[in-house]
């Protein structure tokens, strides 16, 4: 093809048509031009072409994150329901010495609570990708700003608060009471008279039970259900995204 160019070219000057010689460089500088247009155009389609399959997988990673901290959320739903009983029974003085002798779930009021570790790795890749491209997501990342970053953040904080409460009462029982060393967390379930009357006669353990459960059933419970609602409604959003690409 050069060289067919190259044939024009030397022919036209040879019978010294200038003019048409001029036309025809300039056609040619033309097609030049478009030929590199077209070669720009297609590196940059590819280039946003693989930049939009790596947002996709890190969106299919977010996704993957919040159906797992779904589960996980559903899970301690479940194990939280007879535990609220349990407190509530020793908050309005209705449980009674009979009642624990098969109560596997007793044991655990103002002495624990179910951990939860949200997944956060899709979110943070988003948050390398946008910073890498100076780009955002528009609706979906303010969403996924709240959920990951507000939601998450309160969620944390009730985490500390339980942990800081529990431990603190822990310790205080470690230290004044004796039937502590009898007391079993795992295995077999075991309450000694000398528990069962602390927990039904005690004003401070029902005070703590009174405060163990606000910040355990009124807040932290609470912030997990909403999480696990706002994180249906991103994977939602997530699909439409995937699905229209």
């Amino acid at each position: 093809m050069i060289k067919f160019f190259r044939k024009i070219r030397q022919k036209m000057l040879t019978e010294n048509k200038f003019s048409k010689y001029l036309l025809y460089a300039i056609g040619e500088i033309i097609l030049v031009v478009i030929g590199i247009l077209i070669a720009l155009s297609i590196n940059n389609w590819n280039q946003d072409k693989q930049q939009q399959k790596i947002l996709n997988n890190i969106y299919a990673t977010i996704k993957a994150d919040l159906q797992q901290d779904i589960l996980n959320i559903d899970d301690i739903i479940t194990i939280s329901q007879p535990i609220e009983k349990d407190y509530l029974a020793i908050i309005n003085q209705t449980r009674k010495k009979e009642d624990f002798k098969d109560c596997k779930s007793c044991k655990y009021v103002n002495f624990g609570y179910p951990d939860i570790s949200l997944r956060k790795n899709g979110f943070e890749l988003l948050l390398n990708y946008n910073q890498q491209n100076n780009t955002s997501n528009g609706s979906l990342s303010i969403k996924l700003n709240s959920l990951y970053v507000d939601l998450s953040n309160k969620i944390s904080i009730k985490i500390e608060e339980l942990t800081v409460n529990n431990n603190s009462f822990a310790e205080i029982v470690m230290t004044t009471q004796p039937w502590f060393a009898d007391f079993s967390f795992y295995g077999d379930v075991y309450y000694s008279d000398d528990f069962i009357e602390y927990a039904l006669t005690d004003f401070g353990y029902r005070n703590r039970a009174k405060n163990s459960y606000d910040l355990y059933f009124n807040r932290y419970i609470p912030y997990l259900k909403e999480y696990k609602i706002k994180s249906s409604e991103i994977i939602d959003l997530i699909d439409e995204k995937l699905e229209n690409e």
